[in-house]
Order: structure tokens, then C-alpha cells, then sequence
């Protein structure tokens, strides 16, 4: 890359990452062997700030500052079909659904939509969101999504666009939410410096927020097996918490 790398995203055979940039390329990487595969995909006329792999490893989406999705076949490393441009702000987040059928999209204009990954259609619009959009998450059974935005999360239904529930649970925005595997927990870390859990069913808080973040958390992860997640912060760490202790490790 030839400018900052905003984002990046493994593939689930775990040999392989794509970087997104703000010199408006994604880069395939292979991480055993350190080398970068085959040229850049060119698409997007502004910066990267969004990556997906789907589920089959076979397809990427990204998203960014010149608010449109791109579908990538990674074989060829080509548009599946041209830039989605529902959006009228710079896209934040893209989450594939667990199947790769669909694909969720976050953006700065307040809304959601959910795409069909096949075909590049509309499938629904979600609107609400408090000042804009940062972070998707499919559950598990892709029966929900989690969309985090200005200290609020909203969970919604895949099926019918329903609204479930609202958590006011943040200071700031929301940065980035992300589902336990068991789809029981969900875990959200702000620019507000703290990581919280919540009961999926309900929305209520599960034990205590992760505190020793003394700048803004803009990335979180959750490991396989739902035992720990993984922070990173301006404050230059990054930082390791039981999901049942809520301790650091």
C-alpha cells in the first residue's frame, strides 16, 4: 500500500488477510509466507475503511469513504457486479451474514442495509441510528444484527427488519460489537474507553465494563472458542479480558 492501512481481515483458512487502505486499494496477503498475492483491487475513488471475507472464503466486501460496497470474487480479484451506492455517507462496517448469502453495511448516513451478497438487491433499510453508524454484527444463526453507533446499540431482526431492542449503554460512539459464539453474550467497546457485555435475550448488562483502556477502544475481537476478547486502543495497547471474569489477562 501506498498510504495507511485502515483495516484488515482474516480469511477463515487462517493463511490468508485482505488489507483495506486509504490509497483506495485492498490487498490479499498470504501470512505464513509474508508475501502479498497478485496485484491490488481497484475499485473504490476514496479510502478504504471496511473489510469482509464471506464465510466460503471466496468473496470480499468492502466499504468506505466514498459511501459504495464493492463485492470482490478473490479468484479473479475482479467486481462481482458494480459499487452498491444505497448509502449517501462514507461507509464504516461490513459483516457478511453466517450463510454468505446476505451482507450487512453500516454508514455514516444513520441507516443499515442488508443486501443480498448473490445479487447485489435491497433486501431491507434499517433507520435510527443515532448520528450515524460504526459497527454490524451478524449473531451467530444470522437471525439477528447488532448495529453500534453514538453511545447505542441496536439489535435488530434479519427477517423482517423488527427492532428488538435498544441498549443505551456508552458514553460515545461505539466502535465495534461482536456476538460470543454461543450468540448469548454480546461485547462493545467505545470511544468512551470501556468494553461491556450484555445478555443478548434482553439487552441487560452481564457483570462489570473493562476499565484500564485510557484512550479510545476502536477495534475489538472475540477468540473462537468465546474464552477472551482482544482490544485495541489509541492509548497503544492492546489488551486481553476473560469473557467470564471480565478480568484482564
Amino acid at each position: 500500500h501506498t498510504d495507511k492501512v485502515s483495516v484488515v481481515a482474516f480469511f477463515k483458512d487462517g493463511r490468508r488477510a485482505v488489507t483495506g487502505s486509504w490509497d483506495y486499494t485492498l490487498r490479499i496477503c498470504d501470512i505464513h509466507k509474508g508475501v502479498v498475492v497478485g496485484g491490488p483491487l481497484v475499485g473504490h475513488n476514496n479510502k478504504v475503511f471496511s473489510v469482509a471475507v464471506s464465510p466460503d472464503d471466496r468473496r470480499i466486501a468492502s466499504g468506505g469513504k466514498d459511501s459504495t460496497i464493492i463485492i470482490w470474487d478473490v479468484e479473479s480479484k475482479q467486481m462481482l457486479f458494480g459499487p452498491l451506492a444505497k448509502h449517501t455517507k462514507w461507509v464504516s462496517s461490513v459483516c457478511f451474514s453466517p450463510d454468505g448469502k446476505r451482507l450487512a453495511s453500516g454508514s455514516y448516513d444513520s441507516t443499515v442495509i442488508i443486501w443480498d451478497a448473490e445479487t447485489g438487491a435491497v433486501l431491507s433499510t434499517l433507520h435510527g441510528h443515532l448520528g450515524g453508524v460504526s459497527s454490524v454484527a451478524f449473531n451467530p444463526d444470522g437471525l439477528k444484527l447488532a448495529c453500534g453507533s453514538l453511545r447505542s446499540i441496536r439489535i435488530w431482526r434479519t427477517d423482517n427488519a423488527e427492532l428488538v431492542f435498544k441498549i443505551n449503554g456508552h458514553e460515545n460512539w461505539v466502535l465495534s460489537v461482536v456476538w460470543s459464539p454461543d450468540g448469548q453474550q454480546l461485547v462493545s467497546a467505545s470511544y468512551d474507553k470501556t468494553v461491556k457485555f450484555w445478555d443478548s435475550l434482553n439487552g441487560y448488562q452481564i457483570g462489570q465494563p473493562c476499565l484500564s483502556h485510557t484512550s479510545n477502544i476502536n477495534s475489538l475481537a472475540i477468540s473462537s472458542d468465546g474464552s477472551f476478547i482482544a482490544t485495541a486502543s489509541d492509548d497503544r495497547t492492546v489488551q486481553h479480558w476473560s469473557t467470564k471474569s471480565h478480568q484482564q489477562i
